[in-house]
């Protein structure tokens, strides 16, 4: 089942972990659903530590609101909770 996923977030909390290779920064996003009820999204980004690579993702700080876009293919209905692996990010600053 082929799907499209286009959401605008606002970044609230975001937590910084270091490793060898990359900075991992893993933030929660709140999405406002079409029943005026709140949803929070875990972002999760790798961003290396060289500085030949290229930065595709936004360095993203709490009350930055991000334009996620996705494609993605669901072999079977979700019984759960659905990962989404791969997005792009837009960067709105207000």
């Amino acid at each position: 089942m082929p799907a499209k996923l286009t959401l605008i977030c606002l970044i609230h909390l975001v937590n910084e972990k270091d490793s060898t290779n990359c900075i991992i920064r893993e933030a929660i996003g709140v999405v406002r659903k079409e029943n005026n009820t709140s949803m929070d999204l875990k972002i999760t980004s790798f961003i290396s530590k060289s500085t030949s690579a290229p930065r595709w993702v936004p360095v993203f700080v709490p009350e930055n609101v991000l334009r996620l876009i996705g494609k993605f293919t669901l072999e079977e209905p979700p019984q759960g909770i659905l990962k989404i692996i791969d997005f792009i990010f837009n960067l709105f600053l207000l």
